[in-house]
């Protein structure tokens, strides 16, 4: 009786344990199974599935310690799968969003070149105006002349009458120099609109996104930045901003103007001074490499000066 009584315990023991491994087994199949059919990692971790998924079955023909071994790597291996496919889901989510955020970035440099248009169209209307009024007060001058000499010939006019019309006349010829300058400086301030709009927009190459600041940033054969340019940094460093991750190399260019010993030590200042600029302006120095490349690498012909001013140039490239 005692013998039948510890048989009775022993059985419900083993049946107890079966039941508990089987359990453990079927938590790991509907574990496995609920990871598997989840859409977003269906891409990844083919090869760690597969092991885990090997592992699990091969559970089903284990008893005893080999069983318990099995389960506790079957779940190793699914632990795997799970965090290398959720690695590589979090990279590509990581890389759409950088994709986005360039994206939007080039949409927000073409919106600002877009408005610099229609300043610089504006900026042409006002020339455009400036002229016809020079061409009016000097018509006028002509008429004013001409109705004198008119007078004078006739007999028709006094002496005080003709100094009066001779003083208008020339009244009207500085009215007409006036306008003249101010068309003058107008299409001045068009042309460097013109350069800055050509400089400031960010272009696409192969090592990555270049912005060019052109000569409007240096005085002539100086490294000094001027002032103007110094306080209208903020649409570089927005360029810079939308992408923290990158590093950036400042290049310096010069024309052929001047011995090339000359020329590659001032391209090396400009492009140490942009530098300087962007790590006052909190970015840090590791990210930033500074090359003076001189006249080595024209972009338009020496021959003339708006060839040389293309080439006076500073290129900031955020690298691939």
């Amino acid at each position: 009786m005692k013998k039948f009584v510890v048989l009775i315990v022993l059985t419900g023991f083993i049946s107890a344990s079966i039941a508990k491994e089987n359990l453990e087994l079927e938590s790991l199949r509907i574990e496995f199974d609920n990871f598997i059919t989840q859409q977003k990692y269906r891409p990844y971790a083919k090869a760690e599935k597969n092991q885990a998924k090997t592992a699990i079955e091969a559970l089903y023909n284990q008893r005893g310690e080999v069983k318990n071994h099995g389960v506790y790597m079957a779940r190793y291996y699914l632990t795997k799968a799970k965090m290398t496919a959720e690695a590589a889901f979090l990279e590509d989510a990581l890389k759409e969003t950088e994709a986005h955020l360039q994206t939007v970035n080039m949409q927000t440099l073409k919106a600002e070149a877009q408005l610099a248009r229609m300043e610089a169209d504006r900026a042409q209307l006002l020339i455009k105006l400036h002229a016809e009024e020079a061409e009016r007060a000097r018509q006028e001058k002509q008429s004013a002349l001409a109705l004198a000499d008119q007078r004078a010939t006739e007999a028709e006019m006094s002496q005080a009458e003709l100094q009066a019309a001779q003083a208008y006349a020339k009244a009207q010829e500085k009215v007409a120099a006036l306008a003249k300058e101010e068309a003058d400086l107008a299409f001045a301030e068009i042309e460097a609109l013109r350069m800055q709009l050509e400089s400031l927009v960010a272009k696409d190459t192969e090592a990555g996104l270049m912005m060019t600041l052109g000569d409007f940033v240096f005085a002539s054969g100086s490294a000094n930045l001027k002032q103007a340019a110094v306080d209208n940094f903020d649409r570089v460093m927005q360029f810079i901003n939308g992408y923290p991750n990158r590093n950036i190399r400042i290049e310096g260019h010069t024309d052929s103007s001047g011995g090339e010993e000359l020329n590659q030590k001032l391209s090396q200042r400009r492009a140490d001074a942009v530098k300087q600029l962007l790590i006052q302006n909190g970015i840090a120095e590791g990210r930033i490499q500074a090359i003076g490349q001189g006249e080595a690498h024209p972009v338009a012909s020496n021959s003339t000066e708006s060839g040389k001013a293309k080439n006076r140039r500073v290129e900031i490239t955020l690298l691939k």
